[in-house]
């Protein structure tokens, strides 16, 4: 590394600029000249160039048309060097990784998109080969809403997302509740024909929790209404509390609905009518369809839970309830304590206690 110079002068301010093979470090000179000090060993990167300014010890420059060689003048530099590269090496680590992590999300996306698009293409080719009658119209009516609407449904914010990934928010929130009417209602009818043949009767694994999906879907239809129209409920409730709740609530639903079909394999439908290897696949593909749908949610309700309680937690609850929260007692009173606070308040109309945002996600 050379330092040179044509006029005297003592540089305290200098710019770096981060090129795509070396780095540049130029200050201005008494006289108006420059003091150019390059380096060759600069870490290179392929992301847009950046400027950063950063101040070094004055160096005086004493003789025209000379390097500057003095060991602390080195050292100085050096360790600036050093520490620019170092820095600029580890941005571009993170930017990799999350290039990584991003491409493999987009990936596994893809994965999931075949994994739905088998499940709904077999499904509807057995069950229409078959005739709509029966369990064949329940199986046909509950795969498509659950398995495929509602699937692709709670997808929609997923930024992994290859059909939606490009489309704004407004777009993807009205494609998300056509999608989940849609959805819902096909799975709420499946789910009602079969209660009505079997006369309310409910004894498997499969029909249990496939009523509990038929119960919860209500539900989530419902707080799904709440939190699009979560603007002109906030007098009443917080946007943050309303669509964190159609958020978790959506999710259960769906991991129900899915853990329903996992187990309509075994029913004497499937059985009479496919192999025991097969039903073993379509299990797979169930589960898979299962944990990738879920990703965008989950990642979702970790970030509105992560704001709740950032706007919630004990520190900006009434006094009282903060000594009993902050005590010794078992953790389920002391939630039970916080839930009663937070209700207490809302139901009071207290709402700016806790400086709950409105413009929530």
């Amino acid at each position: 590394m050379n330092i040179s110079t044509s006029n005297d002068a003592t540089s305290s301010v200098i710019c770096t600029d981060y090129g795509s093979t070396t780095l540049k470090i130029t200050s201005t000179l008494a006289d108006g000249g420059n003091v150019t000090c390059t380096s060759d060993s600069a870490a290179t990167a392929s992301t847009t160039s950046t400027f950063g300014y950063q101040r070094l010890t004055s160096i005086k420059l004493s003789k025209p048309d000379t390097f500057i060689k003095t060991p602390g003048t080195k050292t100085v530099i050096s360790t600036r060097f050093l520490k620019m590269t170092m820095d600029m090496k580890s941005n571009c680590a993170d930017s990799d990784t999350k290039q990584s992590l991003i491409s493999i999300e987009y990936f596994l996306n893809i994965i999931n998109q075949i994994c739905i698009g088998f499940t709904t293409i077999y499904m509807n080719w057995l069950c229409l080969s078959t005739g709509l009658t029966k369990t064949s119209l329940h199986a046909w009516l509950v795969t498509l809403g659950f398995s495929f609407l509602m699937a692709e449904a709670i997808m929609c914010h997923y930024k992994s997302n290859i059909l939606t990934c490009n489309f704004p928010r407004a777009t993807k929130t009205t494609i998300h509740w056509v999608l989940q009417v849609l959805g819902g209602g096909l799975g709420i009818t499946g789910t009602l024909v079969k209660c009505i043949q079997k006369g309310f009767l409910i004894v498997t694994v499969h029909g249990k929790l496939g009523f509990a999906a038929f119960i919860l879907c209500f539900i989530s239809m419902i707080s799904g209404l709440a939190a699009l129209y979560s603007q002109k409920l906030k007098q009443f409730l917080s946007p943050l509390l309303n669509k964190t709740s159609h958020n978790l609530l959506g999710l259960i639903t769906f991991v129900l609905a899915l853990t329903a079909q996992y187990y309509g394999y075994e029913t004497g439908f499937f059985v009479r009518k496919t192999t025991e290897d097969f039903r073993i696949l379509m299990k797979f593909i169930t589960l898979m369809t299962l944990i990738l749908s879920s990703v965008g949610p989950l990642k979702s309700l970790y970030h509105k839970l992560m704001n709740v309680k950032k706007n919630y937690w004990p520190q900006k609850l009434l006094p009282p309830f903060r000594v009993i929260l902050a005590g010794k007692e078992n953790s389920s009173l002391r939630f039970s304590m916080f839930v009663i606070a937070v209700l207490f308040d809302l139901i009071r109309g207290k709402r700016d206690r806790y400086n709950i945002k409105t413009n929530v996600d």
